[in-house]
């Protein structure tokens, strides 16, 4: 993998993935919503990274913006209500469908041989859900993961690009503001406040950011031989005992309240969490274990409380 482009460039997971690609000498072109957008997180001083300005809704348009038109891999990393109320907007979410299979079109304009997207371990349960009584929010983001994966597999096929669909569960790591259940417990845990869950007897797999990235660099670089992997640590546990570790590192006499919450409905299986493919075809280990990770994400997030209070 030469070179590589990436949606969503300035979010999260993309501007982690992009520090790794550079650093394996991958020239990058990294897609950002518009000249208004925060790129702080984005290495503008490295030569090989390019920013380009493009929303999703003229993502079509982007072909005419790019002077290289050979690209080896398409990361599409974009996808507008990601977390909080905007995973129950419909419109929105099918409004990412429709963006997703536009970037395929692009994708083969720009002569790419793989198109690699992100899922999410919720849309496992989208197969099940007329059985299951959920009303949950994170059903129609699940919903709409699930369907664009379908899409994709169809329009992949028809345009002969591999299509690697990458399942995710919880990620952790530093700039992480989406607010799941690792940073609705550290900003309760800042504060002062105790933060309450269910009984969390489910099983996880929370994965350090930069594992995240290493794991999807190398899905871009080696043979890949399925469409879709989970991206994990191999060791998944029951969520109580991430929790309890947590609680445990970040000391200060902190407190957590077990029980306290009603189940969400969303019912998850051991047998989700298999890296069995991704290990086999990438060879991927990851270098931190959860401990070692949740560390830094502590300190990382305690020293930003900080500077935010000051």
């Amino acid at each position: 993998m030469k070179k590589a482009i990436v949606t969503g460039a300035n979010g999260f997971v993309a501007s982690y993935l992009i520090q790794k690609l550079l650093e394996e000498k991958v020239e990058v072109v990294a897609v950002v919503r518009n000249e208004q957008s925060d790129i702080k997180l984005l290495d503008q001083t490295n030569e090989n990274l390019t920013i380009v300005f493009c929303d999703l809704e003229n993502i079509c348009k982007l072909p005419e913006i790019l002077d290289e038109k050979r690209i080896d891999v398409f990361y599409h990393l974009a996808w507008d209500g990601a977390s909080g109320k905007n995973r129950a907007n419909y419109e929105l979410q099918l409004n990412n469908s429709k963006y997703a299979c536009d970037c395929v079109t692009i994708a083969k304009q720009l002569e790419c041989r793989k198109f690699i997207c992100v899922g999410t371990i919720t849309e496992k349960i989208a197969g099940n859900v007329l059985e299951c009584n959920v009303g949950s929010e994170n059903i129609i983001y699940g919903i709409a993961k699930h369907t664009t994966h379908c899409l994709l597999r169809v329009l992949c096929k028809k345009q002969g690009i591999q299509l690697v669909w990458t399942r995710l569960s919880n990620i952790y790591g530093a700039n992480n503001r989406t607010g799941n259940i690792i940073g609705y417990t550290l900003d309760e845990l800042n504060h002062g406040r105790v933060p309450t869950y269910s009984k969390a007897e489910q099983p996880y797999d929370l994965m350090y950011i930069k594992d995240i990235a290493k794991a999807l660099f190398l899905l871009g670089e080696k043979i890949t031989t399925q469409s879709c992997y989970f991206i994990g640590s191999g060791t998944p546990r029951i969520l109580k005992k991430y929790l309890l570790a947590i609680k445990d590192i970040y000391g200060n006499g902190a407190e957590i309240a077990l029980g306290e919450r009603a189940e969400d409905g969303l019912k998850y299986y051991q047998e989700w969490f298999s890296t069995t493919d991704l290990v086999r075809d990438t060879g991927f280990e990851p270098t931190y274990s959860f401990e070692e990770g949740i560390r830094e994400t502590i300190e990382e997030s305690k020293a930003a409380f900080k500077g935010r209070t000051k």
